[in-house]
């Protein structure tokens, strides 16, 4: 699992710095052009910096098609009428959670308060009392609360 996601890094941060590198090259050798200072080295590095930069287009939108997939549905059924969902599963269990107090996390999760204080403690989360709801801790802790929630699941998993 770790070498998945340390390829996934690695790829989206090669990506991004490629993609610079040839926007750069294209600027580059675009403006070439408008001084006209042509010359052939100026003309292959244009056409490889274009022909490159579509095949890592490309490259990308197949790794990526389920969320244009989703993105299109999402854009067509504004044209539509029909009902726009925008946020992701993420989005909904931040917003289903963020009203709750700890006390009601407890239930929710099966935990004592013991072990939520555990947990917490274990990962720097401050809180005054079992009344306080996920979203004040949050902002007190600087902490979002979707890295909180991932915690209480962590230690459900265990």
């Amino acid at each position: 699992m770790k070498i998945i996601v340390l390829f996934e890094v690695i790829y989206k941060y090669l990506i991004i710095v490629v993609l610079i590198i040839l926007l750069f090259l294209l600027g580059y050798t675009a403006y070439e052009f408008y001084v006209e200072q042509r010359s052939l080295n100026t003309i292959l590095l244009h056409k490889a910096a274009g022909i490159i930069l579509l095949f890592i287009t490309f490259i990308h939108i197949y790794i990526r098609r389920k969320k244009l997939k989703k993105l299109s549905n999402e854009f067509f059924n504004i044209f539509l009428g029909k009902e726009i969902r925008l946020d992701n599963n993420m989005d909904r269990l931040n917003s289903s959670l963020e009203h709750k107090s700890l006390e009601e996390i407890c239930l929710i999760f099966n935990i004592t308060f013991e072990e939520l204080t555990y947990i917490f403690k274990e990962n720097d989360i401050s809180f005054t009392s079992s009344k306080q709801i996920v979203k004040e801790i949050s902002k007190v802790n600087s902490f979002r609360i979707f890295p909180m929630i991932v915690k209480l699941i962590e230690y459900k998993a265990k």
